[in-house]
């Protein structure tokens, strides 16, 4: 069926229960057409199965494997979904009624005989079959029938073994005699016959899977008759499990005994696992138990071709694996263990030649050799590490051979990367044996130099002068390994401040580079110049090395500055090796060791600003620094190296102060106060003197100049305090002049600010070398009245300009006088006129929507002056009350609208402040109000008020809302009397929750249809939540007056629903009144014993489900039953509610 049809067939399934569930058709009709309409399409899928299968017939031997399509996930029909939940209750109800029985049951246990003990089980059983054959035959409800099957049948086993532990047959069948494993083997001999027939009969898996469970421990307790040893036993097992395989592989062909092999293939699984894991945990003798070992291994192996499960392998390796190493390790081919766990790698290589057309064994076998030997390494690696203490072994370098020479020959058939790298891999550590043999027989001290040579070796060998075919795979992987080695030998050596062999080793690293270049055919490589940068850096740190060792008695008290000479000088040769390069034509050479070089001495550079390098030779090496940039400027022809010039100049500049510091005693504070600002005239009178020779070199100066000079001022203020004026009044002649010289905005507006910034604290600087920081504050103003006059004589964009910065510098200002303390009257008056001057400017300038801030702050001053100079505890409410007052009224007549967008998209949209801030001082009363209820009801009630004021002024929300939020909002000061009152104990929930009630509906009365829907759950939450705590209060007095009061209120909630069709009230009234009538007779059902429940439960799920099961029937045969009538009369209207 295409994904058309299948639509289709969806769609009518989905109208079809619509009309059925709307009474346009009764139930059995819906059941009748839905039948008729799965078995057409049932019949024309089979038709179409029939014309599929004559067309093939045509089809050519050697067509192409059809495309595979994505298996749709079968969804349940409605019928489907109803007999599983009937299936499930069915279940239940069973548990349900055994657990209640087995209850009652065990509470006479003891006062029974054993064979009435039996008896009784069997009389359950033969009870449940009895049922079963019942309800088949005579009601025809085959599932309940068929849990009856279950439950019988789970019942046989539970009599033959009561048998055995009863002793009803003698002592030797008993659980304790020598025959109870025969007794069992007959108990199973007993009960395989029927279900054998139950399998067959209901043609059930879980009967066929009873079956098979019971003939294994048929099987098993066989076995364990003959009283074999452990290890015997499991060879039973296993021989067992091989006779279940070969009697599949006859039988799965035959029809009749499809029901059965169709499980076999995951019984079986089930069964060699399980027997697999017993083998591997329980065993007496080790040689045997490898023989075992192997022989599951070979069972397993032949599951591979039974059962044409590939996924076999990894068991059969495993296995194979294992049982290979108790052979090794518990023979005498322990002796040479290393070379046999070698070569059982090649054993699955051979497997590749003994199975034939076999491609995906293949690959798996060979994947499995290479993990083999992995694991073989690894143990004979911990092995000789762990036993023989790492002495050198001709074994382990024989076997480590071994394992390189399998790895290149995966190399050769799979062509992974990973064994291209696992062969040189294992190649090395043969070397790394040899030298270890070659330590005990030349006796060097250290392993670091010889092993880089080893990897040299291998670098050079086998991945660049190798010839022979077999290798030629893993050349590229011989390069890098080798590269890795002698990367890691040189770390070590250096770790071990080795020095002369370390710069041996980066000489033999520049060889490499050599090699590099004629060998190397990556493009990774060959594309990023790799080689020529090793060269470079090689003979760099070479340089490095070998200055250290010559000086290593003065290295072992002053490193650092032993290093850092050595870097330095190790940046002039390799710069020397440039131009050596340069003449001999190497470009690629030459260029990389100029940068190299270049590298060098910027770290020694860094390394000379050690605390114990000389000041003096710190001074030379920058200045020998500025020359080195220069060259990479000249030769990079970059804008950007131009800035490394003058950086270097300035950090020249420095190291020269700080050597006159260390060295001269000066005493004047002009040279203190100018000492870092100088530097600044310094770079912008060496750009003035370059600028007709090189404006790019200019620009880097002048940009440094200009970068470093507020952070010079900024040290030089924490530096020297109220003596750093004189620097700041040399800022604003710089600053001055630059706004002059400057042409485009973005140079403009930084120095105009920065000019301004420096005015004011030169200002504040001056107050406080005239001893006046008390007033200190007043500078912000005197800077603010500056820049206002500047603003208003300003004209154009010079007007905009100052406005950008006097405004955020005014909110500064005024912060800072809200800060001063005692907040005098002259100080909260200064303050308003601070304020009324900002917003002055503000105004003109058209920046309304920032008037937030200076309200708030003549806020925030109004309480600040009462609270240092007001006694009166009911001043600050009421003043706080009256300049909301004020502000809702300024906001209401300058402003139509709370919020307003502007025409123009370049203009600020217009926002009336006052109104906001108005309503953050109402909502701050509440922390003023004091234990008169006047005080507490204030707030609430203009909060209210002013929500009713302003329902007009958003033209976005309807009024309606705003009224609504102020009723909700005058539940605040209704609490508030209610919690200030002394209001009866028993109504005093109900007068908290019942306006609730009335909020909600008159919501309902406001809301659109459209979003009647969110309205609806909106007063379903809030009566359930309502009801909750009505029920809790009543529980919690638990009094008749409660009760009579909660039912009261419930059935007049059920009677309103009623009147007004509304379900909410009526379902929630309902549920309630039921509730109350439950925990109003707790006495009377609450004695009843537990297992009482559980029989009263399943009999009520089993009722229910037959009843169903019933009524489907009923329904089918065009009878009405009463669910039938009730649904229609009752439930039908009740949906049409709101």
């Amino acid at each position: 069926m295409d994904h058309e049809s299948e639509e289709r067939l969806r769609i009518f399934k989905e109208e079809l229960k619509q009309l059925a569930e709307e009474c346009y058709i009764e139930e059995k009709t819906y059941y009748h057409v839905a039948e008729a309409h799965n078995q057409y399409y049932l019949n024309q899928k089979q038709k179409e199965q029939k014309v599929n299968d004559i067309a093939a017939v045509n089809v050519k031997a050697n067509k192409e494997a059809p495309v595979e399509t994505k298996k749709v996930k079968k969804s349940l029909s409605p019928q489907q979904v109803r007999e599983r939940n009937i299936t499930w209750s069915l279940n239940l109800g069973v548990i349900f009624l055994l657990i209640g029985g087995l209850v009652l049951a065990t509470s006479t246990w003891d006062t029974l005989v054993n064979w009435m003990k039996t008896g009784l089980i069997a009389i359950v059983s033969l009870l449940f079959f009895a049922l079963a054959i019942f309800t088949k035959r005579i009601l025809k409800i085959k599932k309940t029938a068929f849990a009856f099957y279950v439950l019988g049948s789970l019942f046989l086993p539970i009599v033959i073994l009561s048998v055995g532990y009863f002793g009803l047959l003698g002592t030797y069948f008993s659980f304790t005699g020598e025959g109870r494993y025969l007794f069992v083997s007959a108990g199973c001999l007993a009960v395989l016959p029927v279900y054998l027939f139950l399998s067959v009969k209901l043609a059930s898996r879980l009967f066929v899977w009873f079956s098979f469970i019971t003939f294994s421990v048929f099987a098993g307790f066989i076995i364990g008759s003959f009283y074999l040893p452990i290890d015997g036993f499991y060879l039973g097992i296993m021989v067992f499990n091989a006779a279940l395989i070969i009697a599949y592989h006859y039988l799965k062909k035959q029809e009749r005994f499809r029901l059965f092999t169709s499980e076999f293939v995951l019984y079986i699984q089930g069964n060699l696992i399980l027997s697999t894991l017993l083998t591997l945990t329980v065993y007496n003798n080790e040689l045997i138990y490898s023989f075992n070992l192997i022989l599951t291994a070979i069972l397993y192996f032949a599951m591979i071709f039974v059962t044409n499960h590939k996924e076999y392998h990894f068991v059969f390796s495993a296995m194979l694996v294992y049982g290979a190493y108790q052979l090794i390790e518990f023979t005498f081919i322990n002796e040479i263990g290393a070379i046999a766990y070698a070569l059982i790698g090649f054993l699955f290589l051979g497997l590749t030649k003994l199975v034939k057309d076999q491609s995906g064994l293949h690959k798996a076998f060979r994947y499995t050799s290479a993990v083999v030997s992995s694991l073989a390494f690894i143990y004979i690696s911990v092995e000789g590490i762990v036993l023989r203490m790492n002495e050198p072994s001709m074994v382990l370098l024989i076997a480590y051979v071994i394992i390189g020479l399998n790895f290149s020959y995966l190399a050769i058939k799979v062509n992974r990367p990973l064994f291209i790298y696992l062969s040189p891999a294992f190649f090395m550590v043969a070397l790394y044996e040899a030298v270890l043999l070659g330590q005990r027989i030349v006796g060097y001290e250290f392993l670091s130099l010889p092993l880089f040579i080893a990897g040299f070796f291998l670098y050079v060998g086998f991945g660049c002068l190798m010839r022979v075919d077999f290798f030629q795979s893993i050349k590229e992987s011989s390069r890098d390994i080798g590269s890795i080695v002698m990367l890691l030998c040189t770390m070590e050596s250096l770790g071990l401040t080795q020095w002369w062999q370390t710069g041996t080793m980066f000489l033999l690293l520049a060889v490499i580079a050599f090699f590099m270049t004629k060998y190397e055919k990556r493009a990774a490589i060959t594309n990023t110049s790799l080689a020529p940068t090793i060269h470079a850096l090689s003979i760099g740190l070479s340089v490095v090395m070998y200055f250290i060792s010559t000086l290593v008695s003065e290295y072992m008290y002053d490193p650092v500055s032993i290093v850092a000479q050595g870097f330095v000088v190790a940046g002039i040769i390799v710069l020397l090796v440039s131009f050596i390069w340069k003449q001999f034509s190497r470009r690629a050479f030459s260029t990389h060791a100029f940068f190299v070089s270049h590298c060098f001495y910027l770290i020694g550079m860094l390394m000379a600003f050690s605390s114990t390098f000389s000041d003096i030779l710190r001074s030379a090496v920058v200045l020998g620094g500025i020359g080195m940039a220069y060259l990479f400027y000249k030769k990079s022809g970059d804008s950007a190296a131009s800035f490394i010039v003058s950086g270097l100049t300035l950090l020249f500049y420095l190291t020269v102060v700080y050597a006159i510091f260390t060295q001269m005693k000066i005493q004047a504070d002009l040279y203190y106060s100018l000492q870092f600002v100088a530097g600044a005239l310094l770079l912008l009178s060496i750009g003035l003197l370059i600028k007709r020779k090189d404006r790019i070199l200019m620009n880097s100066y002048f940009w440094v100049g200009h970068i470093y000079l507020p952070l010079a001022l900024i040290v030089t203020f924490f530096l020297f305090g109220e003596k750093a004026v004189w620097a700041f009044l040399v800022s604003i002649v710089i600053y001055a002049v630059s706004v002059r010289k400057a042409e485009k905005d973005w140079l403009i507006n930084p120095f105009l600010y920065s000019f301004f910034t420096s005015a004011w604290i030169a200002i504040d600087l001056g107050m406080r070398l005239l001893e006046l920081q008390a007033y200190e504050h007043y500078s912000f103003l005197l800077t603010s009245i500056g820049l206002a006059i500047a603003w208003y004589i300003g004209k154009g964009l010079w007007n905009r300009r100052i406005a950008f910065y006097t405004v955020p510098f005014s909110f500064i200002g005024i912060l800072v006088f809200t800060l001063v303390t005692p907040y005098s009257l002259l100080t909260f008056f200064v303050t308003l006129l601070y304020i009324a001057l900002l917003l002055v400017i503000m105004h003109k300038e058209r920046w309304d929507v920032y008037n937030l801030i200076p309200l708030l702050i003549a806020f925030y001053a109004l309480g600040l002056y009462g609270n240092y100079n007001v006694e009166s505890v009911y001043f600050m409410l009421y003043a706080v009350a009256g300049f909301a007052v004020i502000y809702t009224v300024v906001g209401m007549l300058s402003y139509p609208f709370i919020y307003q967008n502007s025409i123009s998209k370049e203009k600020l949209p217009i926002i009336d402040w006052y109104t906001i801030v108005c309503f953050m001082a109402l909502f701050s009363l509440y922390g003023m109000t004091t234990e008169e209820l006047s005080t507490k009801l204030l707030p609430g009630i203009l909060i209210a008020a002013n929500l009713v004021l302003q329902r007009k002024r958003i033209p976005s929300v309807a009024p309606k809302w705003f009224v609504f939020s102020a009723c909700i909002y005058l539940l605040q000061p209704y609490y508030t009397v209610l919690m200030n009152t002394d209001v009866p104990a028993l109504i005093e929930r109900e007068m908290y929750v019942l306006p609730w009630i009335v909020l909600i509906i008159y919501l309902k009365k406001i809301t659109d249809k459209k979003n009647k829907a969110t309205i609806y759950a909106v007063q379903w939450s809030v009566l359930i939540i309502i009801s909750l705590l009505l029920i809790q209060d009543g529980m919690a007095s638990n009094t008749i007056y409660d009760a009579l009061i909660v039912g009261t209120l419930s059935l007049a909630s059920m009677l309103g629903g009623m009147l007004y069709r509304m379900k909410s009230f009526f379902f929630v009234g309902a549920g309630v009144l039921l509730l109350n009538v439950f925990l109003q007779t707790k006495p009377y059902w609450g004695n009843m014993p537990w297992w009482g429940y559980l029989l009263i439960t399943g009999s009520i799920l089993i009722g229910v489900a037959s009843y169903n099961e019933w009524h489907k029937q009923k329904t089918a045969d065009g009878k009405e039953t009463i669910l039938s009538i009730f649904n229609k009369k009752i439930i039908q209207k009740i949906k049409k509610w709101e």
